[in-house]
């Protein structure tokens, strides 16, 4: 996984990196613009600014690096100008997605961290929650490993007043807004 910064970091194991994706590695790279994909990458991809706000695209199938990525991951409820990929072996999304290398590099636009939702931007949070989501599918595909505390929590029941929950299912505290039936009054 490689985001802003780590493309100059790399650039000189570009044979390295080469080899490696040749041999089976997979390289996810996260709002990388052209020059800095092109410093590492063993592939040649095109990338021009413009702003993103949604794609529609069909289910992927299953094997491939986007199985499971819906266009609700790659709708932008803060739109903005980003690096859109417009060259390489496969772009999806509108250029936010793109594989190259037998799906061995993937390449993401969109990252968490561009959004800020502090206060009252509720639109944003949708949209980080959103990609955080896509991030972790694409990791996932990519057979990448991970740790969650849920199966060990079945095995403890939880005390009065135990707010454990907080950690591990939600990426931030939740608030009244995220309550879907909120407006039911049952």
């Amino acid at each position: 996984m490689v985001g802003p910064g780590g493309g100059k970091q790399l650039a000189a194991q570009r044979a390295e990196v080469a080899l490696w994706v040749k041999a089976g590695g997979k390289v996810l790279a996260l709002g990388l613009d052209e020059a800095e994909a092109n410093s590492f990458l063993p592939i040649h991809i095109s990338t021009v600014r413009r702003e993103h706000i949604a794609a529609c695209f069909e289910p992927f199938v299953v094997g491939s690096p986007f199985a499971g990525v819906s266009p609700a991951e790659v709708h932008n409820r803060d739109p903005r100008d980003l690096p859109i990929i417009a060259e390489s072996a496969m772009v999806a999304g509108d250029g936010v997605l793109a594989t190259a290398s037998n799906g061995n590099v993937v390449l993401c636009q969109l990252v968490p961290w561009q959004f800020d939702y502090s206060g009252e931007k509720m639109n944003v949070k949708r949209t980080f929650r959103r990609v955080s989501c896509l991030l972790a599918r694409l990791l996932g595909n990519m057979r990448a490993a991970g740790e969650t505390p849920i199966l060990e929590r079945i095995t403890n029941p939880a005390s009065e007043n135990e707010r454990r929950w907080l950690t591990g299912l939600y990426l931030d505290t939740p608030q009244e807004w995220d309550d879907p039936y909120r407006f039911f009054r049952w």
